[in-house]
């Protein structure tokens, strides 16, 4: 499998999470702002911390255009120039999936692509006037459709992988996001209304709501919900399930990998996912979530930059270690007449 395809593979599932876990997002922050006593100030900052796009927002429309609503929604919604808006994520995720169309099946494609052209197309624009829930039901209910087929109509093979590989690992980081946006967001005092408001809307930003209460997980509170997006291991857009998938991945990747080649990938992602294995909700509070949060995150996109250079960029390394290992087992290279 090439390098090129690889890499199609892994952003192509990244960008479309982005995408939906971006409309679920908008969708669901309406109540939010609804339900809760959030100061108006704060409402929409949070999407905007999440996209980590807040200083380009108020370079363009001054600092405190995070107020208006509608802003910010056409802004994270609709803005081409904007790589992580909705437009900009879907853009990204149809394209790689154009470059690896020989590796998809015709049904996975169609997925996206009707997506993207609906996306594109006047009526996407009209739905978004007359009804913004109902715009961003149809984005997720996409996404989905797209997961959903590829896993019944592709090959179960390195390609899809890697696809899974990139999806895993955005969720992670998308759930550590949430979490710390949401947290940075409630710095004020809350009733218990507004607190129990605002952890059902974190629950519902990561798909979580029925799976909290079919789980038994009681009393609602933050410190429950924080137990069960970090460290459940049968949710499946926690951090540890998506690391737990992650590992097994990489498992599969290199099983065939030749004694002796080193991949970076899956020592990160052992230190990271061994770093939470040992911590609980207790920990979380006593080093502070935001600390635990923007720790997390960080070593997530660590993780992704090493998968990077272990397996998406040009091959240097493993061509390395082939010659290496050719010289040591059949001689050397200049005897049989080789150029080093």
């Amino acid at each position: 499998m090439i390098s090129r395809v690889a890499e199609g593979c892994f952003w192509l599932t990244r960008y479309l999470e982005r995408t939906e876990t971006l409309a679920r997002l908008l969708d669901v922050h309406h109540a939010l702002h609804i339900d809760t006593g959030v100061p108006i100030q704060n409402r929409w900052r949070m999407l905007l911390e999440f996209t980590g796009r807040e200083d380009d927002f108020a370079e363009r429309y001054g600092e405190d255009a995070h107020c208006d609503g509608e802003l910010v929604q056409e802004f994270l919604t609709w803005d081409e120039e904007h790589p992580a808006s909705l437009y900009g994520s879907l853009r990204g995720a149809r394209e790689n999936a154009r470059t690896v169309r020989e590796t998809m099946s015709l049904e996975a494609w169609k997925a996206i692509n009707d997506l993207w052209l609906w996306l594109k197309g006047p009526d996407s624009r009209r739905l978004y006037q007359r009804e913004r829930g109902a715009f961003y039901e149809r984005v997720t209910r996409s996404a989905y459709l797209f997961h959903g087929v590829s896993f019944g109509t592709m090959l179960h093979d390195e390609p899809f992988t890697f696809m899974k590989l990139g999806r895993a690992l955005e969720r992670a980081g998308s759930t550590a996001r949430i979490l710390r946006a949401h947290a940075a967001l409630n710095g004020h005092e809350a009733s218990d209304a507004e607190a129990a408001a605002s952890c059902l809307a974190v629950l519902r930003c990561c798909c979580a709501y029925d799976p909290f209460f079919l789980s038994g997980m009681h009393p609602l509170g933050m410190r429950t919900v924080i137990r069960f997006l970090l460290f459940d291991h049968t949710l499946p857009r926690s951090v540890i399930y998506n690391l737990d998938e992650g590992r097994r991945l990489l498992f599969l990747l290199c099983q065939h990998d030749p004694i002796g080649l080193p991949r970076r990938s899956r020592s990160v992602l052992e230190r990271l996912r061994g770093g939470l294995m040992q911590m609980d909700v207790r920990d979380v509070e006593q080093q502070g979530l935001k600390k635990t949060l923007a720790w997390t995150i960080e070593a997530t996109d660590h993780l992704c930059d090493a998968i990077h250079d272990d397996f998406l960029a040009a091959p240097t390394p493993w061509l390395r270690h082939c010659v290496r290992a050719l010289a040591l087992t059949e001689g050397s290279l200049e005897n049989r007449g080789w150029a080093a």
